[in-house]
C-alpha cells in the first residue's frame, strides 16, 4: 500500500515532441527525480508524443537513458523496478516500455493518447503555430496544465490560451518561450510587479549572439560562424528566423504583455535583418571601441499611448552590459519608474537551456497544483510608433547608464 500511495502522488508529465527541447526535458525529469533528494516533487514521465515515436523510443534505449530510470533505490521504492523486455502494450506497434520503475512510459503517435491519458500536465514542445496552438487547447480543455516553449504560439494567443487555463482552473506557464533559463518571465510577471515598466532593451536570441560572438572573436565570416554555432547545438538548419529578427519579434511582443500590458502583434515591430553582416563590419565596430549584438527594444509611453518597438543589429559598447553578454547568452535590462534598471542574464540558446526553464515551470505547477494564474489584462488602446531602420536614416539611440545603443548607420566608421 505504501508503494501504492507513493506512486499516485507523483506529478504525471507528458510531452509532445521529443526533438531538441523535448529530449532535453526528458532527461532533466530523469536527473531531477533521480538526484534531488527529495528536495523536488516527484515526477512521472508517463507519454511521449511524436510523429518519429518508435525511433525516438529506440533512441532514447540506445543511449541508456531507460537503465537509468530503473533504479529502484534511486526512489526509495522497494522492488518498483521495470523488468526490461516486459511486453509493450498501449498504442500498435509502439505502446508502453518499462523505461521508469514507477511507471509505464507510453510512446505514441496519437495525439488522442495524450489527451485521454491521466497526465497532469502536458509539455508541448513540438514548435510552430498549428497544430500546437491547438493541442495547448485541447489539453486545457481536458483539465490538464500546460508548458510551453512556444515563442510564436504565446505572442500570437497567448491572451486566449491563458483566460482558457485560468476559466478551467489550470496553469499555462511559458518561461522557456523567451529568454532561455534567463527567468525573464518571471521578473516582469512577479519580481517587478509592484513597478511600473517603462522600457525594456535585451539579446533575446541566443543563436545570433552565439554567431556575432564568433564573428568578433576570430574575424571569420557569418556562413563560418553559423556553421560553428550549428555544432554546438546552437543552431536550427535553416536561422533566417534567428537571423532576420522575426524570432526576437515574436518573444519581444510576449514582453510587452508582460511589461507594459499590451496587446501586440508581431508584425507590427520594426525588424532589420542580420544576414548582411560581415566581419568588416565587426572590425569597424572594434575600431569604435565597440561591437555588434542583435537587440530587442521597446518602450512604453504610458502618458501618449504610444510604444516604441524594433529589433536590429546594434552597435554596443565592448564594456556595456550587452557588450560583455557573449556566445549563446541572453540578456536584459528592464526600467522601472521606482526601481530603476535590472538586468538579468542567462543561457539562450540550445536544448538545456530551455529544458532548465520548462522544468522550473513543471516544479512550480507540481508545487502548487491548485493554483489559478489569472490571465494578463490587457489593451489594445495604443498606437505603435514604427521604428524607421533603413540605412538611409539617422542613428536612432537610446541612451542609459548601462547601455548605448545605435541603430541605422550603426557601423559606419566615424
Amino acid at each position: 500500500m505504501r508503494e501504492r500511495e507513493t506512486l499516485s502522488s507523483r506529478f504525471r508529465v507528458a510531452l509532445l515532441g521529443f526533438g531538441t527541447v523535448g529530449s532535453a526535458v526528458a532527461r532533466r525529469l530523469v536527473e531531477t527525480t533521480a538526484a534531488d533528494g527529495g528536495a523536488l516533487p516527484k515526477f512521472q514521465l508517463t507519454h511521449v508524443f511524436d510523429r518519429r515515436a518508435d525511433e525516438k523510443r529506440d533512441a532514447w534505449h540506445a543511449a541508456g537513458l531507460a537503465a537509468r530510470c530503473e533504479s529502484p533505490t534511486a526512489f526509495g521504492i522497494p522492488g518498483a523496478a521495470a523488468t526490461p523486455g516486459a511486453p509493450a502494450g498501449g498504442s500498435p506497434g509502439l505502446g508502453a516500455t518499462p523505461d521508469f520503475h514507477h511507471g509505464p512510459l507510453t510512446w505514441t503517435t496519437r495525439i488522442e493518447d495524450v489527451l485521454q491519458s491521466d497526465a497532469d500536465l502536458v509539455v508541448e514542445a513540438i514548435g510552430g503555430v498549428e497544430p500546437a496552438a491547438d493541442w495547448i487547447r485541447a489539453a486545457l480543455a481536458a483539465g490538464k496544465s500546460v508548458v510551453t516553449a512556444n515563442k510564436q504560439v504565446m505572442a500570437r494567443h497567448g491572451f486566449a490560451l491563458l483566460t482558457l487555463a485560468a476559466r478551467q482552473g489550470r496553469q499555462l506557464r511559458f518561461e522557456a518561450a523567451v529568454g532561455g533559463a534567463m527567468p525573464i518571465v518571471r521578473a516582469l510577471g512577479e519580481g517587478l510587479a509592484g513597478d511600473r515598466i517603462t522600457r525594456v532593451v535585451a539579446i533575446l536570441n541566443g543563436t545570433t549572439n552565439a554567431v556575432f560572438s564568433r564573428m568578433e572573436a576570430t574575424g571569420c565570416s557569418l556562413e563560418e560562424a553559423l556553421g560553428d554555432a550549428r555544432a554546438r547545438g546552437y543552431a536550427e538548419a535553416d536561422p533566417s528566423a534567428d537571423l532576420d529578427g522575426s524570432d526576437a519579434r515574436a518573444k519581444l511582443a510576449i514582453l510587452c504583455a508582460l511589461a507594459f500590458g499590451l496587446r501586440v502583434d508581431p508584425s507590427h515591430i520594426a525588424t532589420r535583418s542580420s544576414a548582411w553582416l560581415a566581419a568588416a563590419d565587426f572590425a569597424r565596430a572594434r575600431a569604435r571601441g565597440g561591437t555588434v549584438r542583435q537587440l530587442a527594444h521597446a518602450e512604453y509611453d504610458r502618458a501618449a499611448s504610444v510604444l516604441t518597438a524594433w529589433v536590429a543589429p546594434a552597435f554596443v559598447t565592448c564594456h556595456s552590459f550587452f557588450g560583455k553578454t557573449t556566445g549563446a547568452q541572453n540578456a536584459a535590462l528592464i526600467t522601472g519608474a521606482h526601481s530603476g534598471e535590472t538586468g538579468i542574464f542567462g543561457a539562450g540558446a540550445g536544448g538545456g537551456a530551455t529544458a532548465v526553464a520548462v522544468m522550473s515551470d513543471i516544479v512550480a505547477i507540481a508545487r502548487d497544483r491548485s493554483a489559478i494564474v489569472p490571465p494578463p489584462v490587457l489593451t489594445s488602446d495604443f498606437r505603435v510608433q514604427i521604428a524607421d531602420l533603413s540605412a538611409e536614416t539617422s542613428a536612432l539611440s537610446v541612451e542609459t547608464p548601462e547601455l548605448h545603443v545605435e541603430t541605422s548607420r550603426l557601423l559606419e566608421a566615424v
